[in-house]
């Protein structure tokens, strides 16, 4: 075997090694930011990918893309069926990242999250939060929500009441507030009272990563809200 030959074998052998300790230590630190967001957002089931060039620069909490992806995220009383989030050029501490394995950001150009608030889970909600209540059914169309339910009146009589309404952020919190309100089918304004007329969801101070909702949208079942980071 030439000197050059043996040469290239070394060569190509070190990049094989530097590749694998690449790809070990993305998977090590994508387990650890996975920690970090169950700790933050619990969740039934949370993956992560992070990206850095070179990627020992991870090792000090410094990122060129974290995505996010958990599935059943709890925050405050709601569950999202689906949380989508992504942070571009990020700095998070180190320390409490691999040490407690929490997510703190110091610094982040980029934060875009997607969560996703089913009919079936806000049907859930009202039923175990508003006074009442029982056996509450929604549905999302397009730009709308349509809850029906039976409201008891201190166990004396039970009334059929329809709400028609949407789903809101009012730079407070996220919160179901109703057009119109109906009983047995007959629209009755807003007699409802602050109960039934404004429902509260989401404390947007308990949103993860201090983001701003930008947009909602109902449709097919489900609501969408969107956040990032801009002012």
């Amino acid at each position: 075997m030439t000197v050059a030959k043996r040469w290239l074998i070394i060569a190509a052998v070190i990049l094989v090694i530097v590749v694998a300790a690449e790809v070990a230590l993305s998977q090590i630190v994508s387990n650890a930011v996975a920690q970090g967001m169950n700790s933050l957002a619990p969740s039934e089931k949370v993956s992560a990918k992070v990206t850095k060039s070179p990627a020992i620069a991870m090792l000090g909490g410094s990122f060129d893309l974290v995505a996010l992806d958990t599935v059943n995220t709890r925050i405050d009383k709601i569950v999202f069926g689906e949380m989508h989030t992504t942070l571009k050029e990020v700095q998070l501490d180190r320390e409490r990242l691999f040490l407690r394995r929490e997510i703190a950001v110091e610094t982040v150009q980029d934060i875009n999250l997607t969560a996703v608030l089913t009919q079936e889970e806000l049907a859930r909600y009202i039923n175990q939060n508003v006074k009442g209540v029982k056996n509450a059914q929604v549905t999302i169309t397009h730009g709308k929500v349509q809850a029906g339910s039976q409201l008891s009146l201190g166990g004396i009589a039970s009334l059929a009441v329809t709400l028609d309404g949407k789903v809101i952020s009012d730079g407070t919190r996220i919160k179901f507030v109703t057009d119109r309100f109906l009983i047995n089918n007959s629209s009755v304004g807003n007699i409802g009272g602050a109960m039934l007329t404004e429902i509260p969801l989401v404390e947007l101070k308990n949103l993860p990563f201090g983001v701003t909702v930008k947009n909602i949208v109902m449709e097919n079942g489900r609501v969408t809200i969107s956040a990032d980071n801009k002012k």
